[in-house]
Formats: C-alpha cells, sequence, structure tokens
C-alpha cells in the first residue's frame, strides 16, 4: 500500500471519529438540557404543592412521585421536588417524629431508620435520598 492510500485512510479514520465525537457532545447536552428543565419543572411543582401542604404531605407526595423510579437523574429530579416542597411547606410536628439526628456519616441508628422507612420501597435509594433531606431538614 503507498503512503498516500495510508495517509488517506488515516484521514477518513481521523474525520470518523471527530464526527462521532461532535455527534456525542451534542448528544450529550441535549440530555443535560432536558435534564435541566425536568429539574426546574420539578422544583416548580414541589414549591407549588408546597405551598397548600404541609411537611407531612409533602413527604408522602415524594414518596408516591418516586415510584417506578430508577437512575441518578430520577433522583435528582425527585430529590429537588421535595426540597422545594419543604422550603414553602408550613411545619408539621410530625414530620420529625422519630429521625435521627442528621450526621454527615450515616450512624447505626441512621442505617436502621433509613432501612426500615424505606423497606416497602423498591426505589431504596431515592428513599434514602429523599430521607437523608428528611434529617438535614428536622436537624435544622
Amino acid at each position: 500500500m503507498s503512503a498516500l492510500k495510508k495517509y488517506k485512510w488515516l484521514l477518513v479514520i481521523a474525520i470518523v471519529v471527530l464526527v462521532g465525537y461532535l455527534m456525542l457532545k451534542q448528544y450529550q447536552t441535549s440530555l443535560n438540557e432536558e435534564l435541566n428543565r425536568t429539574i426546574r419543572e420539578a422544583e416548580a411543582s414541589g414549591a407549588a404543592y408546597g405551598l397548600e401542604h404541609d411537611q407531612s404531605a409533602c413527604l408522602e407526595q415524594s414518596l408516591r412521585n418516586i415510584q417506578g423510579c430508577a437512575g441518578f437523574a430520577c433522583g435528582v429530579v425527585h430529590g429537588r421536588y421535595f426540597k422545594a416542597c419543604l422550603e414553602e411547606a408550613p411545619a408539621n410536628t410530625e414530620f420529625c417524629q422519630d429521625v435521627p439526628g442528621y450526621t454527615e456519616e450515616k450512624d447505626r441508628d441512621t442505617k436502621d431508620w433509613l432501612r426500615d422507612v424505606c423497606f416497602e420501597h423498591p426505589e431504596t435509594n431515592i428513599c434514602y435520598q429523599i430521607m437523608r433531606q428528611r434529617q438535614q431538614q428536622c436537624g435544622a
């Protein structure tokens, strides 16, 4: 194979790789824009719900919202919904009942509590995330 043909093939391969890379970057940008839009909508919806409901209702609604939810993005969206809801919702004395104090590192009490309150939620990791937000809110 002549040197000219080798360079042509290398150039074709480089162009294909570059086009593929650019397409991937555009796809990633679209996904990020979609996620950001979804987060903004969840925050607005959570805040609106919190204006008409108390903290316990925010928790119950958030746990309903996560049903069938999977993946990191889903957890972020519903975590932001819950946070926005709590920021607007009036306090409820039952909301913090039996909630262990928040610590950065989960202690034994927190781990046991998370296991018990999230037992019936197959979306365990997202439930844990919401409950940790609950702990923080109760400790504030």
